[in-house]
């Protein structure tokens, strides 16, 4: 669990939050996770966020982060929150700091983040998505990251298992594949592993990119599993230049079965 900057209510001022999601965030703080105030924070940032986000035109509401499209899941608290969440990993970066993932700036956002920005770049060291990159986004959830992709010109493969956020993965694709940007999302309804063959996996209640194959829960669901080795042979690849994954622990086991 990472530590509240002592400089909270400026710091967090290049997020361009309201000044009640600002105190909501230093009461959560002060008062140590305390439930009640984790609740009350959670509902205060996911409100504000829906607000600031979700676009509407004459057809369908959508979320839209700078020419990075996602499905509106608006109506579920626990998506919502979820993206929110998601949001500071993937997007912020893109968003508030014009994509620049300098060790400088990632240095002064990581310890705001959930987990920390998929890119860095220091000196001639850069792990950034570029245009005409092949990139694997493993455990995809709605397609978050492959619409960041795609924006940057990439082609992304976007593996979720799950049938439920599949759905909504095919949404993201709709959605990011006709903005003339030359990158495609191709989702691919399979998870990646070690070895070839068929397991359950087990949904999380409380947050569905939490799903996984590693733990135990009430409810489970069917799914294939593959290897990137296998997958790039099938699709003739001749090469992949970016891959992030985020598969709740099964992050080794991918990349046993990746070693060609």
């Amino acid at each position: 669990m990472k530590l509240y900057p002592k400089n909270t209510l400026f710091g967090l001022r290049y997020k361009q939050w309201t000044y009640l999601e600002a105190f909501a965030y230093c009461l959560k703080g002060i008062m140590k996770e305390h439930p009640f105030f984790l609740r009350y924070y959670e509902k205060v940032a996911t409100k504000a966020f829906v607000k600031k986000w979700l676009k509407r035109d004459e057809k369908e509401s959508y979320f839209d982060f700078k020419g990075v499209k996602l499905p509106d899941v608006s109506s579920s608290w626990e998506k919502s929150n979820t993206l929110r969440i998601v949001f500071d990993d993937v997007l912020m970066v893109p968003c508030f700091f014009n994509d620049n993932h300098e060790k400088s700036i990632v240095n002064f956002v990581d310890p705001y983040m959930n987990e920390g920005p998929y890119g860095y770049i220091d000196g001639d060291f850069d792990v950034t998505v570029k245009k005409n990159d092949v990139v694997i986004d493993v455990g995809a959830w709605i397609g978050d990251f492959s619409a960041y992709a795609v924006s940057k010109g990439a082609t992304a493969y976007a593996f979720e298992p799950v049938n439920e956020t599949c759905q909504l993965l095919s949404r993201t694709c709709a959605l990011n594949n006709v903005n003339g940007g030359g990158g495609v999302i191709y989702p691919v309804k399979k998870g990646l592993g070690d070895r070839e063959c068929e397991l359950d996996i087990y949904l999380s209640k409380e947050c569905s990119g939490g799903n996984s194959i590693l733990t135990t829960g009430n409810t489970s669901e069917k799914i294939t599993l593959t290897t990137l080795d296998r997958f790039v042979e099938e699709r003739k690849l001749e090469r992949v230049d970016f891959i992030k994954a985020d598969i709740e622990g099964a992050e080794r086991d991918m990349l046993r079965g990746a070693c060609n």
